[in-house]
């Protein structure tokens, strides 16, 4: 990042957030929503402007509490069921949220994860009672100290989320547990510090996941080759430019017809889909059918991707395909405003992913050899 944190700074931004709301503190009036304007709040805790429905229909509530048991069973004997067409229907059939935190730790593997530990590594950053310690522990007291990226995540920080419960309070306990999670990945991969992409995906995580296993689930996303986020966040963004690339052909390809309009309608690939493959269509489309999305990535990885860009322009395409320019790219930017059916959007997601990868289309061809960060030697 081009500007990076002074000393001073990084001591008085990290003094707020040890001060949190607590007496004291400086907080502008401007930091905190005004929270006068928001009407309701969904299962989800995303705050509402307007009356929404608050109470899910009694059958809805209980097939969900049904599934729940069934996931509940699965996961005491997780390692009989991973990678079983069992598991692979019920993903499908989309996750109670009452147990999705708890399926994506085993999914990301994050006790597995936190258990390898590198010693000797933080040995060598001078920290030397790592044992007791703990990895995450360590690199976030390091962050603290140390991250040239402080500021600019301390922005970030503060504009992640605004709508949101957990987020809403300036300095509050999750801006904290966000603030930490991220100073503290800038310092365990300083080759790609942070980047404003994190932000986002991160603060998802922690809906789901305590601090610790936010930061190794980031670490597990960003640095390993199932999932490879890597690319998308290094300076040049090679994987990203690939993933629009590989789009855009596969729109020639299975959409003709809807891509001979965007051509005529000057809309490359990149300006719409840049968004969705950086953050992993997070504020793409509604957050709901953003959870069923990612539990369908974190099980089949990265190549879920591209087949959901796919997805979204052909659910679409009649209507685009009436549409000029300038209603195209405001079309394209409020997916997120838009009624979708979870389960029919599961299902063609499905179908491309299956259709993309009998074509090897799926994903893009390496463009960067990926050092599986999951277990950094320094």
């Amino acid at each position: 990042m081009a500007n990076k944190t002074t000393q001073e700074e990084r001591d008085a931004i990290v003094h707020k957030y040890d001060l949190g709301r607590e007496e004291g503190a400086v907080i502008e009036d401007w930091e905190d929503p005004d929270l006068s304007v928001y009407r309701s709040t969904d299962r989800y805790g995303f705050m509402h402007t307007s009356p929404i429905q608050q109470r899910l229909p009694e059958k809805v509530v209980q097939v969900e509490r049904e599934r729940a048991i069934k996931w509940g069973r699965m996961l005491q004997r997780w390692e009989k069921y991973w990678g079983t067409d069992k598991l692979h229907r019920r993903v499908n059939k989309g996750i109670p949220n009452s147990v999705r935190g708890e399926v994506w730790k085993h999914v990301l593997g994050i006790t597995d994860v936190k258990q390898q530990g590198i010693y000797e590594a933080m040995r060598e950053l001078g920290i030397t009672d790592v044992k007791q310690q703990g990895i995450y522990e360590a690199m976030r007291e390091l962050g603290r100290r140390l991250s040239p990226d402080v500021r600019q995540i301390d922005i970030d920080v503060l504009r992640t989320f605004r709508n949101h419960i957990m987020y809403r309070e300036r300095y509050g306990i999750k801006q904290q547990a966000l603030f930490h999670v991220l100073v503290a990945y800038s310092m365990y991969n300083p080759q790609l510090g942070y980047t404003q992409g994190m932000s986002s995906i991160a603060a998802m995580l922690l809906m789901y996941l305590n601090e610790e296993d936010a930061f190794w689930a980031l670490v597990v996303l960003i640095g390993t080759s199932r999932y490879a986020m890597h690319g998308m966040l290094i300076p040049g963004l090679p994987k990203l430019l690939a993933y629009c690339d590989l789009h855009g052909r596969i729109r020639r390809r299975y959409l003709p017809k809807l891509d001979r309009h965007f051509i005529s309608q000057h809309i490359d690939p990149s300006e719409y889909s840049t968004a969705w493959f950086v953050k992993c269509y997070l504020d793409t489309v509604p957050f709901q059918l953003t959870l069923r999305i990612w539990d369908a990535f974190l099980f089949e990885g990265e190549a879920i991707l591209v087949a959901m860009s796919l997805v979204l322009l052909k659910i679409h395409r009649r209507q685009l395909v009436r549409m000029r320019e300038d209603e195209i790219r405001i079309f394209l930017q409020e997916l997120n405003k838009k009624h979708f059916d979870d389960n029919v959007i599961t299902a063609e997601l499905e179908s491309m992913h299956s259709e993309l990868a009998k074509s090897h289309l799926a994903t893009p061809p390496l463009i960067v050899e990926l050092q599986d960060i999951s277990q950094l030697n320094f």
